[in-house]
């Protein structure tokens, strides 16, 4: 049977009306559109027309669309997401769904990350006993790393990955072989350059730097330092990768920063007191919580932490206690004010009250291990391959 064919819509006249065009927007207002909008989305609507795609993988455009993620508190809000890893199994889940976990709702939506190309170059490359390690984030850029030397910077809302090269031939072309290194990964916003930072220990405590932009080694040292050989990953704050190193004067404990601006090292004091509290065994590692830096202890098992009020300033640390106690604490992000808070504690997910002193422990739907990572990034369209 023939299908009937709707009937164009008639004039007062009896006469047939055309259909009516689409709007059409200059170029300058669909680039404003799509500013506001997700990466995911903007990634997916590059089919939709050559202005579409070319703004999509304009890198000014990526700038100012990740930009204006980070001034809009809302924006941030929707795009940050979390991803989830254990050995070679890696997870992302949706911001929204922790905010859920606020209102009583547990279970987390956990996604696997499929075997992408950009996956399975950077499992292929590694060799079987290695683990995929999460080195830091920054602007929706993810580095990894592994115990083979093999570093990677990747997107993973855009796909795009790229391999650091050289790292090896060039750290043991200038430290021993035995040499133990611990990465950074980070933005220098005076140069507009992501930088890879590879402390590694000696006679002096050495960084190997890498410029994304410049495609580029170079070595950097200090003698005032000595590496503490806890902590295998540096802390991005404050324009600076962070580690926990000693005075070679004295041996005691600092923290110690390398600027990404400057590549200087420069230092700032424990919390009075820390080193003589009761069963610590000398581990700790740095993190940050709402924006400040934070000390935590590993090894011994613990019920409080330290944290910075005002950068820089060693007074300002106070030490502060939960109702837990923990051997692996890291606090992740705040979910809707600084009460709450997300942590990675013990290898499992809770949502901390700081406000009454509860936690709320969250389950990952579909995701079955007992002891995992994670890591906080935001979604962007910024390309490892297009830095300049």
């Amino acid at each position: 049977m023939e299908t009937a064919k709707r009937a164009r819509p008639r004039d007062v006249y009896g006469e047939r009306r055309p259909p009516p065009e689409l709007p059409s927007f200059p170029p300058e207002i669909i680039r404003e559109i799509l500013l506001r909008l997700p990466a995911k989305s903007i990634g997916r609507f590059r089919c939709v027309s050559k202005l579409f795609r070319s703004l999509s993988l304009d890198p000014e455009f990526a700038k100012t669309h990740l930009d204006l993620s980070l001034r809009n508190d809302a924006f941030r809000s929707g795009r940050r997401r979390l991803i989830v890893y254990y050995h070679r199994d890696l997870y992302t889940v949706d911001f929204d769904s922790i905010v859920d976990a606020c209102e009583g709702i547990r279970d987390l939506g956990a996604v696997e990350i499929p075997q992408s190309p950009v996956l399975s170059n950077l499992v292929s490359s590694y060799y079987p006993k290695y683990w995929v390690q999460m080195v830091g984030s920054c602007n929706g850029l993810v580095c990894t790393s592994n115990g083979a030397a093999d570093v990677f910077l990747f997107n993973l809302t855009t796909g795009e990955s790229k391999r650091i090269p050289g790292f090896r031939d060039f750290l043991i072309s200038r430290a021993e072989e035995e040499s133990f290194f611990g990465l950074g990964f980070g933005f220098d916003a005076i140069t507009d350059d992501y930088k890879v930072v590879a402390l590694v220990t000696g006679d002096v405590l050495n960084a190997c730097v890498y410029s994304v932009k410049t495609e580029s080694w170079k070595w950097v040292g200090d003698s005032r330092y000595e590496y503490d050989e806890i902590a295998d990953y540096g802390l991005l704050e404050n324009g600076g990768i962070h580690w926990v190193a000693r005075l070679r004067e004295d041996g005691r404990r600092v923290v110690v920063a390398f600027d990404l601006t400057t590549e200087q090292f420069k230092d700032m004091a424990f919390p009075d007191g820390i080193d003589d509290c009761p069963h610590a065994l000398g581990g700790f590692q740095l993190h940050t919580l709402n924006g400040r830096l934070c000390m935590v202890h590993v090894v011994d098992k613990r019920d409080d932490f330290w944290v910075m009020n005002e950068y820089g300033v060693a007074r300002s640390w106070i030490r502060i206690r939960i109702s837990m106690r923990y051997r692996a604490m890291n606090p992740l992000c705040s979910v809707r004010n600084e009460e709450e808070t997300l942590m990675e504690l013990n290898g499992q997910l809770v949502l901390y009250n700081f406000g009454n002193d509860t936690s709320t422990r969250l389950v990952l739907k579909g995701f079955h291990l007992s002891w995992f990572q994670a890591r906080t990034y935001i979604e962007s369209l910024i390309s490892p391959n297009s830095i300049w």
